[in-house]
């Protein structure tokens, strides 16, 4: 599997950069590990630490920036997977020590063999905590990110059902038993009369005028929640079904795009309003 961009960005290679040596001086400094200080592998490590650790500390840097830099553009030529990536890890951990013991053989005047396999245990114990960190981070950056993209993914989803499976409506009477149940899409408009109010829809190719005992008042809610707007006091009317608002002698009208229904009036307290969400339809 290759890797996420997030292993390439600078960024998070240059934080390591800097991390990784940070944590080297900081841990040795407050620490004060055992195995390096009162160790008898390196005579005299220890009064000449505070010279010594910069100076390793250093070399770390510059091998993780040169090591970290070409990872940065590896991407333009090469992506790594999962194993080529693991092999980089570990051949510039060992470059690393191997620079660092080039250093201690010259400033001790030991064997350069000798301090090769001590440098490279001391460095693996050192290394292992922000090498750990730093993968696990970039692993839960990683998690994060495709969790968002599944839920993006799952929205997506949510939504093209909702456009290919449209509401229905529940419509019942006044004492609250279930009369009619209908795509909202189908519904044109609702109009009231007395204690009864009339639910037209299209069903194929005919109209259908259904009759149930209620108010507008009382399913109101139900019309704004299913796409339905208030355009007049006695009258509800479906958004997405009007073909033309107009506006004559007689005051303003909604023509809805059935031919067999007749046109809708609006009031004047709900035509800003209408025309405003017809506007932005």
């Amino acid at each position: 599997m290759k890797l996420n961009k997030s292993f390439y960005t600078l960024k998070n290679n240059l934080f390591f950069c800097i991390a990784a040596p940070v944590f080297l001086i900081l841990f040795v400094v407050i620490y004060n590990p055992t195995f390096i200080f009162d160790s008898d592998w390196i005579s005299g490590w220890g009064p000449k630490a505070s010279f010594c650790l910069p100076i390793v500390a250093a070399i770390e840097l510059v091998a993780l920036l040169v090591s970290r830099g070409l990872i940065c553009f590896l991407p333009s030529f090469h992506s790594l997977n999962r194993a080529e990536y693991l092999v980089w890890l570990i051949a510039e951990f060992v470059v690393s020590c191997l620079f660092v013991s080039l250093f201690l053989a010259l400033y001790f005047h030991i064997s350069y063999f000798s301090v090769v396999p001590k440098v490279l245990l001391v460095g693996l114990c050192l290394n292992i905590i922000p090498y750990t960190l730093y993968l696990l981070i970039l692993t839960l950056h990683v998690c994060n990110h495709r969790i968002a993209q599944a839920n993006m993914h799952i929205a997506s989803l949510s939504k093209a059902a909702d456009r290919s499976e449209p509401a229905m409506v529940r419509f019942n009477d006044d004492k609250g038993n279930l009369k009619l149940v209908v795509n909202a899409s189908r519904v044109l408009y609702i109009e009231s009369g007395g204690n009864y109010v009339t639910i037209v829809y299209d069903d194929n190719s005919s109209v259908v005028r259904n009759t149930i005992r209620n108010s507008l008042k009382a399913i109101e809610d139900i019309c704004s929640a299913s796409g339905l707007v208030r355009c007049h006091r006695s009258y509800f009317v479906n958004l997405s079904r009007i073909k033309v608002i107009s506006r004559g002698s007689e005051g303003v009208f909604a023509e809805m795009d059935s031919d067999r229904v007749p046109r809708i009036p609006v009031s004047k307290t709900y035509a800003p309003g209408l025309l405003q969400l017809f506007s932005e339809a």
